[in-house]
Formats: structure tokens, C-alpha cells, sequence
């Protein structure tokens, strides 16, 4: 008859294998699931986009990469632990050097995420590098913790060993990374904000990207705050490395994802009246502006440039018609102006920033048509 004592044990040691295996296995799971959406995102973005600028398209091939190596590494780690060394209570203290990689893939990504939305506020701040410099030093400083956890979590494989010596590393990346968000966030809003103009339209585009960017950085930021609570708060476990699994998974997401919503919002900025949603962890279907386009009509993968059209429709009272058409700017006898656009106010704008930024050339492309009134009118 067992003890008292080994029965507590036995029960210690099956909460700690459930606390700490269980959550790497459903980590895993989520992360491989998380993983196909990235995969998925990535051939749509090839699919709408494939004149966008080159560096464009290699960032996104990397991110791919990336994450499906870092799959990899979940996948070796769930073998290895749960596989190999089933029914040894030891392996619940040893890291394994999948385990190691995969910390120092996750800091690759959300390098690579940072500096692109970094690059955003860049662009919108009229290049300003006092509010860009400070946010990419962030985002070297998350990027070296992570690679210094790695290789100390590689030469000690024990995870007491680096909770007793380095926790402070780990915890400083986690930290980094959750103001990084917060900060990319709140200047990508503030700027688009700032940037609003007397079109309602632009304004209405405006709003749209600042709630898509909150929605985006929010997914990312509330998933990095809660691996770091449990790490901080519950070090004994891996109910942290669980969630640390999904984090990369989420900011690959996030980043393709703002990507594939650029067609959704040029949409919106041509006034279409049609429900454009936009992809904030999974890609959507874009519905056609016609029952006869689907979206993968040739439509959709020729219009790559952003074209703000600006219809006006313009009625004059001409007794006669002297030397053709009144010239743009112009009063005519009527005693009413004929409208003009600044085109490099408009090219200027947020939207085009935030929408333009991956093509070359921007093209603004400006409609004007007219209505006659009656005889002698144009």
C-alpha cells in the first residue's frame, strides 16, 4: 500500500506534467493552426498583389519561412518530450534545443512586424526619425534578449537553472515587446488622426484604418501580456512557453493581414457603398463590385495602384458658349466656380501613406464629368 507521502508526490508530479507537457501540446496545436492561416495569407497576398515592390515580397517570404520553421520546432519539441522520453518525470525540467530555437524564431518575426509598422509611422510622421529611432532600438533591444535566452537556454537545458539565472533576460524581451505594441499603436493612430482632411471620405478611411489598427495590435499585445503574467507569475510551469508558441504565429498574422486588407480599404477610399470586411486574423473573401467579377477575376489582379476618383458633377446657366468650355478654376457667368483639387494634398493624405507605401508610382487618378442642363449649357 502506497504512503501518504508518494501519493502527494505522484499527484504533484501529474499536475506538474499537466501544467507544463499539456500546455506545450495545446500550445503546439493552436500554433500549427495559427500557422495554416499564415500559410493561407501568404498565397493570397501573391495571388492580390503580385506587382508590389520587390522588398515587399521577400519580407513575405521570409515571415513564411520563419514561421514554418518554427512550426518545426513545436513539433520536434512535442516528439521529443511526449514521444522519446515518455514516462520520464525529468524531461519536465530539460529544454530541449528546439525548445531554444523556437524563442529566437519568435524574436525574428516580431522584429521583422515591428519594423514594418515602424516603417508605417516613418512615412506618416513625414519621416521623423526622433518618434522611429527610439522604437527601433526597442525593437533591437527584444530581438538580443531573445537571442541571449536562446543560447542560454541551449547551455544550460534546464529550465530552474534559467528562472535562478537569466529570468530577468526573458523578462525584459516579453516587457519590450508589449511596449513595442502598445507604442506602434498609439502613434499609428495618433498620426492618422492628425492627418484628417475636410474630404468625408478621407475621413471615413481614416477611421476605418485607425479601428483596423487597434483591432491588429490588440491580438498581439494582450497574448504577449498574458505569456509574460504566467512567466513571471507561475515560472515552475511552461504554461508559458504554450502561449509564447502562439505570439509568433499572431504577429505573422497580423502583418499579412494588414497586407491583404489594402484592396478592402482601396475600395473604400473609390466609394464603393458595398461591405468590404478586412482580414484581421483570417483572410476574407473580397465580394465583387459586379455580379459577374469573382475575386480572383482579372480585375482584381490588375489594379494594383491606388486611384482616388473624385466624381463632380457640375451644372452651369451659359446664355452662350464662347470659345469652348469654362477652364478649371475659372468663373463663369452663372457667377459659380468651377472646383479644383490639390493633388498633392490628396496624394499626401494618410490613406495614401498607409495604402501606398508597398507600390511605385503612386497614380491618383481624378474624373471630372459634367451634365448639360439645357441647350446651351455644359
Amino acid at each position: 500500500m502506497s504512503s501518504p507521502v508518494s501519493l502527494a508526490a505522484n499527484v504533484d508530479r501529474e499536475t506538474q506534467l499537466a501544467h507544463s507537457m499539456g500546455a506545450v501540446l495545446i500550445g503546439s496545436l493552436v500554433g500549427l493552426f495559427l500557422s495554416g492561416a499564415v500559410t493561407m495569407q501568404a498565397f493570397l497576398y501573391y495571388q492580390l498583389y503580385p506587382k508590389d515592390m520587390l522588398r515587399i515580397k521577400v519580407m513575405v517570404l521570409v515571415v513564411w519561412v520563419i514561421d514554418a520553421l518554427h512550426s518545426i520546432m513545436t513539433m520536434n519539441a512535442n516528439w521529443q518530450y511526449l514521444i522519446q522520453r515518455f514516462g520520464d518525470w525529468d524531461t519536465t525540467d530539460e529544454i530541449t534545443w528546439s525548445i531554444a530555437v523556437s524563442v529566437a524564431l519568435t524574436a525574428t518575426i516580431t522584429f521583422f512586424v515591428h519594423c514594418f509598422f515602424i516603417h508605417r509611422i516613418y512615412n506618416l510622421s513625414h519621416k521623423n526619425m526622433y518618434i522611429t529611432a527610439p522604437l527601433v532600438a526597442l525593437a533591437l533591444v527584444r530581438l538580443v534578449t531573445a537571442c541571449i535566452s536562446t543560447s542560454e537556454m541551449i547551455r544550460l537545458r534546464s529550465y530552474s537553472g534559467f528562472v535562478h539565472g537569466y529570468d530577468y533576460v526573458f523578462t525584459i524581451g516579453l516587457s519590450t515587446a508589449v511596449s513595442l505594441d502598445i507604442f506602434i499603436t498609439i502613434g499609428l493612430c495618433y498620426y492618422l488622426r492628425r492627418g484628417r482632411s475636410p474630404l468625408s471620405s478621407m475621413d471615413r478611411i481614416i477611421d476605418t484604418i485607425t479601428l483596423y489598427t487597434v483591432e491588429n495590435g490588440m491580438l498581439t499585445c494582450i497574448t504577449t501580456i498574458a505569456s509574460l503574467i504566467c512567466w513571471v507569475t507561475m515560472p515552475t510551469n511552461l504554461i508559458f512557453l504554450g502561449l509564447h508558441f502562439a505570439i509568433s504565429k499572431l504577429y505573422a498574422n497580423s502583418f499579412l493581414a494588414t497586407l491583404n486588407a489594402r484592396k478592402s480599404l482601396l475600395n473604400k477610399s473609390q466609394g464603393s457603398t458595398g461591405d468590404h470586411p478586412l482580414p484581421v486574423l483570417f483572410p476574407s473573401h473580397y465580394p465583387a463590385r459586379r455580379a459577374t467579377l469573382g475575386p480572383w477575376s482579372q480585375r482584381s489582379q490588375t489594379e494594383t495602384h491606388l486611384q482616388v476618383t473624385i466624381e463632380k458633377t457640375v451644372q452651369r446657366d451659359v446664355d452662350e458658349i464662347e470659345g469652348g468650355s469654362t477652364p478649371r478654376g475659372a468663373v463663369s457667368r452663372s457667377g459659380r466656380e468651377t472646383p479644383t483639387i490639390d493633388l498633392d494634398d490628396l496624394s499626401k493624405s494618410p490613406p495614401a501613406a498607409y495604402l501606398g507605401e508597398e507600390r511605385a508610382p503612386l497614380q491618383t487618378d481624378i474624373s471630372w464629368r459634367t451634365r448639360p442642363k439645357g441647350p446651351g449649357s455644359f
